[in-house]
């Protein structure tokens, strides 16, 4: 049974917030497609390096992509939907896929066209 007395991890610490956390188990983290971001590439190549972004984060928490609890996608324009769909449906075709819920909303960057929030289970309970 997990305590408030439990160990925090903090990955990444800035100044702002963590780049991941991890709690009796379980991981925590937003991941972009890469800095600087570049509005001109397609919703698809943004998620692809947002996906391998992904990746080495889970393996920096002691998870992976057959982990994953469940996702959240921000989209900057739903008429990415279907381009960001493409990309995820390949990224989880050889695992069983996480609960997942897709909306849109106002990123930090207008140049960024897709944001993810991922939660995961852990090697690190």
């Amino acid at each position: 049974m997990a305590s408030v007395t439990d160990p925090i991890e903090r990955f990444g610490i800035g100044k702002r917030a963590s780049i991941a956390v991890s709690h009796n188990g379980t991981g925590y983290f937003a991941v972009t497609p890469q800095a600087p971001y570049d509005g001109s590439l397609s919703a698809a190549v943004q998620t692809n390096q947002l996906l391998k972004k992904a990746e080495a984060r889970l393996a920096e928490i002691g998870s992976g992509k057959d982990r994953l609890l469940f996702v959240a996608i921000i989209l900057a324009d739903m008429e990415n939907y279907m381009e960001v769909n493409g990309v995820w449906d390949e990224w989880v075709a050889d695992i069983a896929p996480p609960a997942r819920a897709c909306f849109s909303g106002a990123l930090a960057n207008p140049d960024m066209k897709v944001e993810m929030i991922m939660v995961c289970s852990t090697s690190k309970a």
